[in-house]
């Protein structure tokens, strides 16, 4: 009983995960046989590290701005319901990003950029990247810049940690399942579809950019599902504190 009313509760955002799983075998398909040592367009390249930027470091905090102002347009809630998301919401992103961490760690799996470094002769072996320093992981890169795309070799230097799961791929989902499972429930369609293809680019940005491979992408959206799964919804301690400061909240 239990689970199948938490499922209940939270199928608008798993659903929304397992069409991102779905969309996930023609992307990479897609990305199946890309070669890094290609000449590749400059400007495309520029775009999609800009896009995948949006779900890093550079860009995140603004797209979290961006969908809770959209969201807060778009659905109707009591005082008191917009804290419980505002909990949630924050606990998601701390247990998904210590998580994340935690994984990596684990499993050191090699970026894909590493076996691209093994067949241009620059490494012995992917695995020999992460035996660098960081000025040597630096100038490794830095031998490939006659036969990889500037702007990848940009976006790689950024990254040299390992590669599963992948965290832009985390938070991508997170703000499906969370923000899109909200709209959802509002029956607000249109803008959790937008948000499912925001999602399912970024993780096509990963796999183009030669940062993570289909697993990597596959093993942030179920690390989000689980989370998104066990974290509650409400607080009614919260609820119960904010029910004294502004008790027309309640």
């Amino acid at each position: 009983m239990f689970l199948k009313q938490r499922l209940d509760d939270r199928k608008s955002g798993l659903t929304l995960l397992l069409l991102f799983v779905l969309i996930l075998a023609p992307i990479s398909a897609a990305c199946m046989n890309l070669d890094f040592l290609q000449p590749t367009n400059e400007t495309l390249v520029r775009a999609v590290v800009m896009l995948t930027h949006s779900a890093g470091p550079e860009g995140f905090l603004l797209t979290l701005i961006l969908l809770m102002l959209w969201t807060g347009w778009r659905v109707r809630a009591t005082k008191a319901e917009w804290l419980n998301k505002a909990i949630q919401l924050g606990i998601l992103l701390v247990l998904a990003v210590g998580m994340k961490s935690g994984l990596k760690k684990m499993t050191e799996s090699p970026r894909p950029y590493t076996e691209a470094m093994t067949q241009a002769l620059i490494l012995p072996s992917p695995e020999h990247f992460y035996k660098l320093d960081r000025s040597q992981q630096l100038a490794v890169m830095d031998e490939m810049a006659d036969q990889v795309s500037p702007a990848r070799i940009e976006s790689w230097k950024k990254e040299t940690d390992y590669s599963f799961p992948s965290g832009h791929t985390v938070f991508a989902t997170l703000c499906l399942a969370f923000f899109g499972g909200i709209l959802l429930e509002q029956q607000r369609r249109a803008s959790a579809v937008v948000l499912l293809m925001w999602s399912a680019s970024i993780g096509f940005s990963r796999l183009w950019l030669g940062m993570h491979r289909p697993a990597d992408l596959l093993g942030a959206a179920i690390l989000v599902g689980v989370l998104y799964f066990v974290v509650p919804r409400r607080y009614p301690l919260a609820e119960k504190l904010l029910g004294r400061v502004l008790p027309q909240a309640r």
